[in-house]
């Protein structure tokens, strides 16, 4: 485990055999610049799910020894730091910042209507115009996260980034104290410069298709023919791009590599990977699509259903995701993200990072994915002071995405 600093944060992580070994280890490294006058007045923390159940203990233990009583965060099956990851295991990330004392304005845990958000902030924003605001969410609520997000968007019209939490247990928030059930976080005004970049570690196969009847979740005409079809198509296409020629007798009987047995030994080499749904983001200059799973495939009646409310006439293609498109697609943006940010300014020297990345790339089958990931990040960005975790739905511009990475960089 290794301290990283700079003019304005200091992060550290470290598992350990229980919370307390994890806990002593990152406080002994974060209590060691935290000298008196130095300043620092926000902290994010992010643990494991292992430690869930002691979560309150974590808080009150890092609010007295670092004397700071603002913090934000949540918990995960992972948490990172530079360069590193931890899953499955005890563990902690967190860094500590300086700022201005009206630069940042922390709020618990709200739904619905954001009566909870709208009195804790309200003084706040009549002075202060928010830049952006670093959320985290129970995916376990009853009110769904999305709608929340967009409620609070209202409220707060900044730049939204965050996660959900990915608890096998509770779900757990850090808003100053403990909470869940809705969305809680912190918002910073426009004096604090940061940058922020979003990578989806998806591939799209085949062009962009309408639902043209659907029910619920299930897509029961996909361009006026049977969703599976076209499902099939694009897969064909995928194939002639990747290997170089047209698998034969191409039969899906789901959508996971559990169901390609039957095809080509070259076809089943290239669907190592995970085959999703993606609508495109209408709005957006950038290319952007929101991931969701693919629940199943009904080879009879020809439909397949997906993880979201449809209507019809909306835009809908087939994306794959495996370790060769997370990695192209997350050096890319993160090599977009430090040009963007050397343009600006002239220079390229962040002072913080915050990383949300999807918690299907920390399950047990990814973990040396994940730790590459993190790599990756710390190889391109430098030694920059960082935490995150493993979130059960990724936030960026106040919409939920699932299997991205978002980066916010501190300038």
């Amino acid at each position: 485990m290794s301290l990283f600093t700079s003019s304005h944060f200091a992060s550290a992580s470290a598992s350990g055999a229980d919370w307390r070994e994890a806990a002593k280890s990152v406080l002994e490294k974060l209590e060691g610049i935290k000298t008196e006058g130095a300043g620092f007045n926000l902290g994010f923390i992010y643990i494991t799910d292992a430690m869930s159940d002691d979560a309150e203990g974590i808080l009150n233990l890092f609010k007295s020894v670092l004397g700071i009583e603002h913090w934000v965060g949540a918990n995960g099956i992972g948490v990172v730091g530079c360069g590193e990851s931890f899953i499955d295991k005890p563990a902690i990330s967190a860094m500590i910042g300086r700022f201005d004392e009206d630069a940042f304005c922390v709020f618990p845990p709200t739904q619905f209507e954001g009566d909870t958000a709208r009195e804790a902030l309200s003084g706040w924003l009549n002075d202060n115009d928010p830049m952006l605001v670093v959320s985290h969410g129970d995916p376990t609520a009853e009110e769904d996260p999305a709608v929340v997000l967009k409620t609070l968007n209202r409220i707060l019209p900044g730049f939204m980034v965050g996660g959900l939490s990915s608890s096998r247990s509770q779900q757990v928030q850090f808003a100053d104290n403990i909470g869940n059930d809705g969305i809680s976080g912190v918002a910073f005004s426009d004096s604090v410069q940061v940058i922020t970049a979003l990578s989806q570690g998806c591939s799209p196969i085949g062009d962009i298709h309408t639902i043209t009847r659907c029910d619920e979740h299930t897509i029961l005409e996909l361009d006026d023919e049977k969703p599976v079809t076209v499902f099939e198509r694009d897969l064909r296409q995928m194939a002639l791009q990747k290997i170089g020629k047209d698998p034969d007798n191409v039969i899906v009987d789901q959508y996971d590599i559990e169901g390609i047995e039957d095809m080509p030994e070259d076809f089943q080499s290239l669907m190592k990977g995970e085959m999703h749904v993606a609508f495109p983001v209408s709005d957006s200059d950038q290319n952007d699509y929101l991931v969701r799973n693919i629940m199943g495939i009904d080879q009879d009646e020809g439909s397949i259903m997906v993880a979201q409310y449809l209507s019809n006439g909306e835009r809908v293609m087939f994306v794959h995701r495996d370790d060769e498109t997370v990695q192209e697609d997350l050096s890319k943006t993160l090599v977009r993200l430090r040009k963007r940010a050397t343009d600006e300014s002239g220079h390229f020297e962040p002072k913080g990072a915050i990383y949300f990345s999807c918690a299907g790339r920390a399950m047990a089958e990814f973990e040396g994915r994940a730790q590459s990931e993190m790599a990756l990040v710390r190889d391109i960005i430098g030694d920059v002071p960082l935490c995150g975790f493993y979130a059960g739905g990724e936030i960026s511009n106040a919409r939920l995405y699932g299997y991205t990475g978002v980066l916010t960089l501190f300038l």
